[in-house]
This record gives structure tokens, C-alpha cells and sequence, in this order.
């Protein structure tokens, strides 16, 4: 296999994994069409490149699928996200499982060009290139994923983790961020007073060992969506996270980083009511 060999996702969810071993810890998953440097064959798998941030691990030969340079660009450049959670494309003779955020390769509108198979997809499809971004439409897509449980290493419905789902959401924006949580916090415009956050600022905690080891998306209405056991929504203060459920904090805010554009205060949706997410004296309000 020749070094600069081109390769994306050939089925649903590829394991990355630490060690060329099928036992070896996940260290992330490579979604169909996602675009990978082959950089070195062991075995049965294969050294790879994650083309957008960098990820490098092992993944099986038999999960990817080599393609022409021009494919490959075009699914760095301009993808066509699938939307769904979960989603078949149809060929005349079997289906392949599509989940939200994979890239389906060389579609035309209705059908995707891949394994030498024509699929039709059904479902919502989104091209980054095309979108405004704005902290609206990210808190829309976000939302699709609560309950999706925890899995280290996860991107898709059937486990994901808190970097996962962030990146995975940005870059459906056309923002491509890092793929683990300092490597966030050291990027995008940091917001210096609470008073000053908007929908989809990224904002990071530590749990009380005093290193930042969790992130969340920030909503109006003093809510985070973040990954804790599953994709949840909490209430959202100057001291953290507070837990409704269990009526106590727990990630403490450290700081809050802002990667889309600026918007005017006036334009953000904020709640008025805060005795209607306020539910425990301890809580004060974020906005």
C-alpha cells in the first residue's frame, strides 16, 4: 500500500483503535465517507490518518475503501451530511445503515455513488458549504441526540462521547474543530463574563481536581447539553452543571469559548421566566 494511499469510511461506523488489534482500546470511530491518509498496512489493518483533525489509529483493511484523489477532496470540502439518526440508503439488491454525520459519497440529491453501487437515500441531507452557521441551527441538530448514550471513543446514536459530539456538530456548520477537549479549550474567542454568552458557545468544566476534563454546549434558558452517562440537558450557572434529578452540581464552570460569529444580544433567545429552570434555591441564573 503506497503511503499516500487515499481511503474514507466504507460501512457504517469503522473502529479507530489504539493497537492493530480488534481487542485494543477505541480511541474514535471513522463514519461511511469520512476521509482518511492510508499511512501504513500491519496485518489486517491499516495505519490511518483522520484528514480533517489529524485522529490517527489502526482501523481493519476490510472497513475502508480506497478512492480517486477528487473524491476524496470533494469529501473534505464540500460532504453531504446525512441528518438522521438512523437511515438506510437503498440499493436494487441490500441496504447500508447511514447514521447522522456520515458522508455520503458523491451524491447527486438523491443518490450516492459508493462501492460501485448506486444507493438512494431518503433522508434530510445537509452540505456544509451551503449553511449559515449559527448557534440556532446547532442547538436544533444537538438536540436530536439526547438520551444517545456514553460510549468513550463513540460518534454515533448508539454511544458518543462529549468531544465527539461537539466536533461532529460543528463541522456539520463547516467549522472543524479538535478532536479532544484541550485541544477545544485552546482554540475559538473566549467569553470573559457569563453575562456575554450566546446559543453554542462551548463551555468547559472540571469536576474538582481542578483540570478541564468535560465540555458542553450552552442553550438559553441557563441549559447545557452535554454528555454525562448520556446525551442530557442541566441547568447551567456561574458555579457549573446543576443536576435537577439528583439537586446538586456537578462539573464546576471554568471557562466558556465562543467559535461561531458574534450576535447581537438582542437576537438571543433568552428566557425571562428563570423561576421555570430554576428549581433549587442553590442555582443562580447564567443569563
Amino acid at each position: 500500500m503506497p503511503p499516500s494511499s487515499l481511503a474514507i469510511g466504507k460501512y457504517t461506523a469503522a473502529a479507530i483503535r489504539s493497537q492493530p488489534r480488534d481487542d485494543a482500546p477505541l480511541r474514535s470511530q471513522l463514519l461511511l465517507g469520512e476521509p482518511v491518509r492510508l499511512l501504513m498496512q500491519q496485518d489486517h489493518h491499516a495505519t490511518v490518518q483522520r484528514a480533517e483533525d489529524g485522529l490517527e489509529g489502526y482501523v481493519r483493511l476490510d472497513q475502508l475503501q480506497t478512492v480517486p484523489e477528487q473524491i476524496w477532496q470533494q469529501q473534505c470540502d464540500a460532504p453531504a451530511f446525512a441528518l438522521e439518526l438512523f437511515q438506510a440508503m437503498l440499493c436494487s439488491s441490500y441496504g447500508l445503515p447511514v447514521t447522522f454525520g456520515a458522508r455520503l459519497p458523491e451524491y447527486d440529491g438523491l443518490q450516492s455513488l459508493h462501492l460501485q453501487q448506486r444507493f438512494v437515500y431518503s433522508g434530510q441531507v445537509l452540505r456544509a458549504e451551503a449553511v449559515d452557521a449559527s448557534g440556532d441551527l446547532l442547538i436544533r441538530l444537538a438536540r436530536r441526540w439526547l438520551y444517545a448514550p456514553q460510549l468513550v471513543g463513540g460518534r454515533t446514536p448508539t454511544g458518543i462521547d462529549g468531544p465527539g459530539l461537539i466536533q461532529l456538530l460543528y463541522r456539520m456548520l463547516g467549522i472543524v474543530l479538535p478532536y479532544t477537549v484541550g485541544g477545544m479549550l485552546s482554540g475559538g474567542r473566549s467569553v470573559d463574563f457569563v453575562e456575554q454568552c450566546q446559543e453554542g458557545d462551548l463551555a468547559f468544566f472540571d469536576t474538582g481536581q481542578g483540570k478541564v476534563c468535560h465540555l458542553g454546549l450552552i442553550l438559553p434558558h441557563s441549559q447545557v447539553l452535554h454528555v454525562h452517562g448520556y446525551v442530557r440537558l442541566d441547568g447551567l450557572d456561574h458555579f457549573g452543571i446543576f443536576d435537577y434529578g439528583c439537586r446538586q452540581y456537578t462539573h464546576r464552570l471554568r471557562l466558556v469559548k465562543r467559535w461561531l460569529p458574534d450576535r447581537q444580544a438582542s437576537e438571543i433567545a433568552l428566557t425571562e421566566d428563570r423561576s421555570a429552570v430554576l428549581p433549587d434555591a442553590r442555582q443562580m441564573a447564567i443569563f
